[in-house]
């Protein structure tokens, strides 16, 4: 049955004009996105792409693609041209910043990136999440400690913020503070975007490597 599906799918993407077909190809590769699928979700992405560079997010996606094989330089040659057309900016230097933390010698290009990013939207958690980290890196501490505590104003409920909390006052000798962040994150799932839920382990498994 579901190859009858398919077939009536590609008969409906022969019979409709470039937008329609993209947009039909664009719901397809979103499905397999979803699931995890990387392979086919990429190949349909790119054929996008391809006829039209600014659909959608058809750009985005394939940068968090990239980024989720740990295919950085790809990742970031994407991620560039999507900056320069003005596209996605929160997103892009969101990417553009972690795969900069995986690489020590991009150390000191970090801190601009995240003031941009906080430039762009100070309360956007995942850009609090990464200045706390860069901060830490650059030892700020003050600011790090700043934003992750604006994380957890903004939401309770985000382990990772008070994991880092909990080493940072551990570090500094504050032994209350730090048994207060680590009792706090044992109560709480990490947060994860669900788009990156699917993805394969061995697709995880290779970004960690790039940290080693």
């Amino acid at each position: 049955m579901k190859y009858i599906y398919l077939f009536l799918f590609l008969l409906a993407i022969g019979c409709g004009n470039s937008q329609e077909i993209n947009l039909q190809k664009y719901v397809l590769a979103k499905g397999y996105f979803f699931k995890g699928d990387l392979n086919n979700s990429e190949k349909i992405f790119k054929e996008i792409y391809e006829d039209d560079s600014e659909f959608e997010d058809v750009d985005l996606h394939l940068i968090k693609i990239e980024f989720y094989r740990g295919n950085f330089p790809e990742s970031l040659e994407l991620i560039e041209s999507t900056l320069e057309r003005g596209r996605w900016n929160q997103q892009a230097l969101a990417f553009k910043t972690r795969i900069y933390l995986l690489n020590p010698e991009k150390k000191d290009e970090l801190l601009p990136l995240v003031e941009k990013l906080l430039k762009l939207d100070s309360s956007n958690i995942d850009a609090l999440l990464l200045a706390g980290k860069v901060y830490t890196i650059h030892n700020k501490i003050s600011d790090a400690i700043i934003v992750y505590n604006r994380v957890i104003s903004e939401t309770d409920r985000i382990r990772s913020a008070h994991l880092e909390l909990s080493k940072i006052y551990k570090n500094l000798g504050i032994k209350e503070n730090a048994e207060m962040h680590e009792n706090s994150a044992k109560r709480y799932s990490d947060f994860t975007p669900n788009e990156a839920k699917p993805i394969k382990e061995a697709v995880l498994n290779k970004i960690k490597s790039k940290r080693k």
